[in-house]
């Protein structure tokens, strides 16, 4: 009777593999990204519209988001959540932070 019970519960709930480190993205943070990923580039097609974007080239900028060392999930969520409302990151002012935190997150 044990053993049935044991496989009843078992068969409830899946069995989710741990997260690797270089495997996909957790369903819930990749759906994060893929919103982080849309409002930044809705905000700097709007700031292009607006002619209010900045910054010329990402090359000339200094790294704003420090992500060395963290693994994938980490830099996920850390860039997911210093995501401001309106879509930008760090000042709405200039579009290089945004451009930059979009393309990191591209890239996980």
């Amino acid at each position: 009777m044990r053993s049935v019970l044991a496989t009843v519960i078992a068969a409830a709930f899946g069995i989710q593999p741990l997260p690797q480190p270089d495997g996909p993205l957790e369903p819930s943070v990749q759906n994060e990204v893929d919103r982080a990923i849309r409002l930044g580039e809705r905000w700097l097609a709007a700031q292009r519209v607006e002619g209010n974007d900045n910054a010329s080239s990402q090359r000339n900028v200094a790294p704003c988001h420090a992500t060395n060392g963290l693994a994938r999930e980490a830099i996920a969520v850390k860039l997911v959540s210093s995501q401001r409302a309106g879509g930008w990151w760090i000042t709405p002012t200039n579009a290089a932070p945004t451009r930059q935190a979009v393309e990191i997150l591209k890239g996980l």
